[in-house]
């Protein structure tokens, strides 16, 4: 499919975002197709209800409201519970049980779409640092019908059992999703496409009779009851093309695409744009928000080593990775936040030492257990200030004192949100909370539990961070909702 900027594509299914659950969603509506296969659940209620089905029948034709009734875990999502424990049984018990599905490519049951995607397939995870590792474990990275662990040995990459048992490496998942789009022949993934307008149109098509080709009066309640598409509009990067870059300028030449369906899926992260502070200073060139940014500074600081510490504000995952960078090159830190370091919200808490030794150093380093000469703490502080000679000022919490410390780099990592701002106001008035930004936890997109429809927009999907499912393994619930939803639809329209 080509598009241009005088063109109007037409699909079943526009997929906006190409990472983990924008992949599985392609897979599916692919034809490839999940049946129950025979084996056995710890859950009895689960396991009773799975015994009694047609294993002729794929599991996107069940009731997936009884199927998943009954189902607890860490999702609140009762289809991302249900497709979870048919992939990974008992897998929150530390087990590495067999999947209870097989799968099945059906050609005939393939539902035409497109995936348009920023980068390469993969999504955020494609811009992440590929020496970290997965927060998740190993194999609750995996997507359908290929084992993270086949994976790995089929590509002599690692023979190390305990890192399959554990967690990956970023390099080892972003390669692995690549990999699973060519190795399924997933076809229609749009690379370098950044989405710039999604919109309701109405479809006068509809209207136009098929055999005298001229246009039928419209209906009476024209907004209510005439049909409508929805038209997806943004511009193509193409990166390798020399053709599209005026090299002499240095600029990258847009081309425009306009796709039209009456259904779209959201599947973007959470990670588009980074919160700030909105202190003095913020916008000074030595003060970055992302990791991506702290790493090129860091590596341009190693070549021209500064005396004065790094600052990094946070207490998340991103603010202790960017605390073992910076320690593991030699470099100093400074690290503030609000919260102290026994608060119960802190996640370090929440993860077991065994599998995640790194983070629990710097959990340790904050509380003062361990210390680190490279490694200054100020707890229950905040940032207040940025300087142009680098000088930032911190208040404290409690007291309301305030020092100045001086630094060769500030280092802000407080958490993202998503870009929805090609949507009307910025889906807004499609969250939980109307008129809220759309956060992951706080605020996301209020959808049905089962079909994943946007519970104010019909035609308009979400799925995985933006209706709340930060991990992987429940971020693919969607795709078994919004399928079940759609061959339903068809079965509907066809009867």
């Amino acid at each position: 499919m080509s598009a241009t900027p005088h063109s109007k594509d037409c699909t079943d299914v526009i997929i906006i975002g190409n990472g983990p659950s924008g992949i599985c969603l392609s897979f599916l509506l692919s034809g490839n197709r999940p049946y129950y296969n025979g084996g056995s659940h710890s859950n009895v209620y689960l396991n009773r209800k799975l015994e009694k089905l047609d294993k002729n029948k794929s599991i996107v034709e069940e009731d997936l409201e009884y199927l998943s009734e009954g189902l607890d875990g860490r999702s609140s999502n009762p289809t991302a519970l249900l497709f979870d424990n048919l992939c990974r049984p008992d897998a929150d018990m530390g087990v590495d049980n067999p999947s209870l599905l097989s799968w099945k490519h059906e050609p005939k049951h393939s539902i035409n779409h497109i995936v348009l995607g920023k980068g390469k397939p993969g999504g955020a995870w494609q811009k992440m640092d590929g020496n970290m590792q997965t927060l998740s474990l190993a194999n609750w990275m995996e997507l359908p019908s290929l084992p993270f662990k086949d994976w790995i040995m089929n590509h002599h990459i690692k023979e190390d059992e305990e890192v399959y048992r554990n967690r990956a490496s970023v390099a080892d998942v972003k390669n692995y999703y690549t990999s699973f789009v060519k190795q399924n022949q997933l076809n229609s993934f749009y690379n370098n496409h950044t989405v710039t307008s999604v919109r309701k149109v109405f479809d006068f098509k509809s209207c136009i009779d098929s055999e005298s080709g001229e246009r039928l009066p419209c209906c009476k309640n024209f907004k209510d009851n005439h049909p409508f598409l929805w038209e997806v509009r943004g511009y193509i990067e193409n990166f390798e093309n020399d053709s599209t870059t005026d090299k002499e300028r240095g600029t990258k030449l847009h081309e425009e695409f306009c796709y039209m369906a009456p259904h779209v899926v959201i599947a973007t992260g959470t990670f588009d744009i980074s919160n700030r502070l909105n202190i003095p200073g913020e916008n000074l060139s030595y003060a970055v928000h992302t990791l991506q940014d702290f790493e090129k500074c860091l590596a341009e600081r190693l070549k021209y080593p500064a005396s004065d510490p790094i600052l990094i504000v946070g207490s998340g995952l991103s603010a202790a990775d960017a605390i073992l960078m910076a320690l593991e090159s030699n470099v100093s830190v400074i690290h503030v936040f609000r919260k102290g370091p026994n608060d119960p919200s802190i996640i370090f808490k929440k993860l077991p030492a065994g599998i995640y030794p790194e983070y629990h150093r710097i959990h340790a380093l904050m509380k003062n257990k361990i210390s680190d000469p490279l490694y200054k703490s100020y707890c229950k502080h905040q940032l207040i200030d940025l300087k142009d000679d680098q000088g930032a000022f911190l208040e404290s919490t409690d007291s309301k004192d305030i020092i100045s410390v001086d630094i060769s780099m500030a280092v802000i990592l407080i958490g993202s949100r998503p870009d929805l701002s090609y949507l009307p106001y910025e889906a807004k008035n499609l969250g939980v909370v109307p008129r809220y930004p759309i956060e992951c936890k706080p605020n996301p997109l209020d959808v049905d539990q089962y079909s994943f429809q946007c519970n104010h927009e019909v035609g308009l999907f979400a799925m995985g961070p933006l209706v709340g499912e930060n991990f992987v393994r429940f971020g693919l619930g969607g795709a078994l909702g919004i399928s079940n939803f759609l061959y339903k639809k068809k079965q509907k329209d066809c009867s």
